[in-house]
């Protein structure tokens, strides 16, 4: 038996994974009273997972409706009311708000679009705007458009996601909470709690309870359930060119929004599965300014700082996140399966759980937390 075996669990709580829905976590239970020495943050340090992508945004439609229901709503007014209180806490530019247009013209969605939109404002939120442009009215938002037609909305916001994590990991160690990097290779649950297992031969960790948080990797821990990864690619560059003054941010084939700090993101485009890893960053800066062209017109902006690729999570086929108890197992859950959707629905669902694991309250029905019991961990 090893030293960890013999001893009680080193906290009462692990969060396994240290990108944006660990740290979502980690922030609500502090926040709910938990005491930092009592909460243990592993974190594997991935760095094709999607919390490290250099270009992300915050919107309300993300998805091929515009008319989200009503847990939607919910999941986006939470978090975009805790995503703009963590950043504007911290003195470094990490989020910068702006309108954003829905470009219809060549979509192929786009009566689909309209009609949602049609049918859903009514139903929006007090704080949500949105509105249908064309010809003048297009051109002063977005000149390179040439007066094509778009649907408008507000609040957006793109956010600078590997500076905020680290900000939240930062703010969680000065606390006190305990940060090992490591990846979980192991876990075995028993009367005295969960021996966490490292790879490369770390002495095992104790935790009471374990809360997997890991995306794509969950898979490698948890069977038994439709886990997919969702790669994608997103590209950084100089605001020049057609890229100078961009007012507003663009939702076409790809969406283009100027970062907090003054470039320009670009992406995502959705990848196959198989070799993603193996892409050249020649291929995906060519399609990536073919995308930009497409929306923008003008002149070339030049070739890309930054190419980011990477791979999320997702549960089934309709990407809601898969957040609960495990099966079969005391004290193991899990909170994963964001997909591209997880400045949505992380921080939301992190004061979720956090209520769920310290006063019993009840999981979103959206979330249906039956799906996490259907999973098995592997042995």
């Amino acid at each position: 038996m090893s030293e960890a075996e013999r001893h009680g669990p080193e906290a009462a709580i692990a969060v396994v994974g240290g990108g944006l829905a660990g740290l979502s976590l980690i922030d609500a239970l502090l926040a709910r009273g938990v005491s930092p020495e009592d909460l243990l943050l592993i974190d594997g340090g991935d760095p094709h997972r999607g919390s490290h992508a250099p270009a992300t945004v915050l919107h309300p439609f993300a998805g091929r409706t515009m008319g989200p229901g009503k847990a939607h709503w919910q999941a986006f007014l939470k978090s975009w009311e805790t995503l703009k209180r963590w950043c504007e806490r911290e003195h470094e530019p990490l989020w910068r708000s702006a309108p954003m247009m829905r470009l219809l013209e060549g979509d192929k969605l786009s009566t689909k679009l309209e009609a949602s939109w049609e049918e859903g404002r009514a139903r929006y939120p007090e704080i949500v705007e949105s509105w249908r442009v064309e010809g003048e009215a297009s051109r002063r938002l977005l000149p390179g458009w040439q007066g094509g037609p778009a649907l408008v909305y507000e609040p957006a916001a793109a956010v600078d996601l590997p500076g905020l994590c680290g900000a939240l990991l930062k703010r969680a160690q000065s606390r006190g909470v305990r940060v090992v990097q490591g990846e979980v290779a192991d876990l075995r649950g028993g009367e005295e709690g969960w021996a966490i297992g490292l790879a490369g031969g770390a002495p095992a960790l104790r935790a009471a309870r374990v809360v997997l948080a890991t995306g794509a990797a969950l898979g490698t821990l948890l069977g038994e359930a439709d886990l997919r990864e969702r790669p994608g690619e997103v590209g950084v560059w100089e605001a020049v060119g057609p890229l100078e003054d961009l007012n507003v941010m663009i939702n076409s084939a790809a969406n283009i929004f100027e970062r907090p700090d003054g470039r320009v993101g670009v992406g995502s485009t959705y990848l196959k599965r198989e070799g993603w890893q193996e892409r050249e960053d020649d291929e995906a800066d060519a399609e990536l300014r073919e995308k930009m062209n497409a929306a923008l017109g003008g002149a070339d902006p030049g070739r890309a700082l930054q190419i980011w690729r990477g791979v999320r999570g997702i549960y089934g086929s309709d990407h809601r996140p898969l957040v609960g108890p495990v099966a079969g197992e005391s004290a193991l859950f899990v909170m994963a399966g964001f997909g591209s959707k997880g400045l949505t629905w992380a921080p939301a669902m992190g004061q979720v759980l956090a209520a769920h694991l310290l006063e019993g309250a009840a999981i979103w029905e959206v979330v249906d937390a039956r799906r996490a019991r259907r999973m098995r961990l592997r042995r």
